[in-house]
């Protein structure tokens, strides 16, 4: 069955996360609420650091740890960690971000997101 999405957006990118995370949990109302919740986390992160929450990619055994963050999006701060790989983690559904806490890259799952804090 396919399922029609309506936002308040026309910026492809949330629509691209949109579908992604549809995809990803069958479910319209998840793909389009974390969708906007990562807009929001990137806003907060690119204006200054965010607190935010989300689920840690899964061990050898299947468990997901819960991960507290505070990330920046600050372009002289990402440009002193970035890899440049070529290859942006938007392709295959991550966020890359710079962890203030721990001082250095980090990327999670948009569908893994759970809260912004700040």
């Amino acid at each position: 069955m396919k399922q029609i999405i309506a936002t308040a957006t026309n910026d492809a990118l949330v629509a691209a996360h949109i579908a992604a995370i549809t995809a990803k949990t069958g479910s319209a109302l998840m793909g389009t609420s974390k969708a906007l919740l990562i807009e929001e986390a990137k806003r907060q992160m690119r204006e200054g650091v965010c607190h935010f929450i989300y689920l840690k990619k899964p061990d050898k055994f299947g468990h997901q740890e819960v991960r507290e963050a505070m990330g920046t999006l600050d372009k002289n701060v990402l440009n002193a960690t970035l890899k440049g790989t070529g290859d942006s983690p938007e392709t295959w559904g991550c966020c890359y971000y710079h962890d203030v806490i721990k001082g250095g890259a980090r990327s999670f799952r948009w569908s893994n997101l759970i809260a912004v804090l700040s």
